[in-house]
This record gives C-alpha cells, structure tokens and sequence, in this order.
C-alpha cells in the first residue's frame, strides 16, 4: 500500500453512530435494570436479557471503531514524518529527532556526528531527464545512505536534493570510515535512465555534536560546512569538524 492509498485510509471518518447506538443500549439497559428490580416475572427477565446483549453488541461495534480511527491516527502521525517519494524521514520528521538525539547528549553526556549532503548539479538533472529521472536519483541517493547506516542512526531528505544523516552515539574517530564511505559511494554512483547514464555527485559538511551543542547553531555549522565544500570542490572537509 502506498502512503498515499494510507493517508485516504487513514482519513476516513469514525462512524459516531455506533456512539448513539451504545448509548441507547446502555438507557434500554438502565430502565430494564430499573423494572427487573421490583419484577421477577419473566417478561422482565427477557428484556433485561435483550438490554444485556445489545449493549454489548454496541459496546463491540464501538470499540472496534475506535481501535480503527486509533490505528488511522497512527497513520497520519507518521505520513506527517515521512518523505513520500523515499519513505525516508522528511525535515520535520528529522528535526524530532535530532532534538531528542541533542537532549540524550545532553542527559547522558553523549557524542555524535552531524551529516549534511546536499547533491551536486542536480537541477540540470531534471531539466535534462525530467523530474521523473530526478526522483529515482533522489531514490537511489537514499538507498546509498541505507547500506551505510546503524539501525540506531537517522536519515533524512530535508527538502529537494538536501540529505541529513544522524550518526548517534559515536564519536568522531569511529563515524570517519562511515562518513568516508558515503562520500565513496555518492559520488561514484551512477544512476541508469532510459539507457542513459546519470552520475552523482555530492557535498557533505560534516559537524561533531556534544552536550553542550544547540540545534540551530548545529545546523548551521553542518549547512555552513557543506557549502564551502561545494564552493572549495573537496567533497569531504574533515577540517570543519569540530570537537
């Protein structure tokens, strides 16, 4: 199912009728209560019985309903963080968890490393293949990423051709053969269109993170970092790394 067909599953609206019909149920209940009281007689004893078994019929209804609209809110939730063209997290996606990655660096006293990427010459890309062709670009960036990530690391299309990768939890000696494999393979791969060859190039500012570092300032460093990159032409600045 594709996140589009989720969201119009997702969207669609909770029968509130079970709600009046429950509640029905449960008065027809309440007065039969009310005569089986003062009545041993069996005509009461039936409709107590009645009462009994639609509210609990309703109750059934009601419930499973609710657990359906509970499941779709759970499905909004997170078509709100993913990117639907990679299924990857989109920027607001990231930024919840960079921040919960910022604030267990700063309870727990932590280290990690901030990657910024952000695709070469990809505009001529579109205009010379069509956007089609830039999507799968886009989509085979992302599966690069995916083969050099932890399971505990986070990545991310920030918007059009920008990449963000969240390597947590490590420090800055253990993250550069994996920021050096990245670099590799992004800029070595070639994307095949339409027997046409197509090939990446990529920037990457890189920027270690502490307990003492704020989101927005770390950003802007990674950003920073990765645009004197493109400008220098060096794909990997290990000098804007800082402690």
């Amino acid at each position: 199912m594709t996140l589009i067909e989720k969201k119009k599953k997702a969207t669609t609206g909770f029968d509130t009728s079970s709600t009046s019909e429950l509640m029905s149920a449960v008065l027809l209940l309440t007065d039969s209560l009310e005569h089986a009281i003062h009545s041993t007689g069996p005509d009461e004893l039936v409709s107590y019985r009645i009462a009994i078994d639609a509210a609990q019929s309703a109750a059934g209804i009601a419930e499973t309903q609710l657990a359906e609209c509970l499941e779709g809110i759970s499905v909004l939730e997170q078509l709100a963080i993913t990117d639907e063209l990679t299924s990857i997290l989109n920027r607001r996606g990231f930024l919840g968890e960079f921040h919960r990655a910022l604030s267990s660096a700063s309870r727990y006293n932590e280290q990690g490393v901030l990657v910024y990427i952000d695709l070469d010459d990809f505009k001529p890309v579109n205009d010379t293949f069509g956007h089609a062709a830039g999507d799968e670009v886009l989509r085979q960036v992302t599966a690069i990423l995916l083969e050099s990530v932890r399971g505990t690391d986070v990545i991310a299309r920030l918007g059009g051709d920008e990449f963000a990768v969240l390597l947590t939890r490590t420090k800055w000696e253990d993250s550069i053969m994996r920021i050096e494999q990245f670099n590799r393979s992004l800029n070595k791969a070639l994307v095949i269109w339409e027997d046409r060859l197509i090939c990446l190039s990529a920037s990457i500012g890189v920027q270690i993170y502490g307990p003492e570092d704020q989101g927005d300032d770390l950003l802007n460093r990674a950003d920073t970092a990765m645009y004197e990159a493109k400008k220098s032409g060096t794909a990997l600045p290990l000098r804007h790394a800082t402690a």
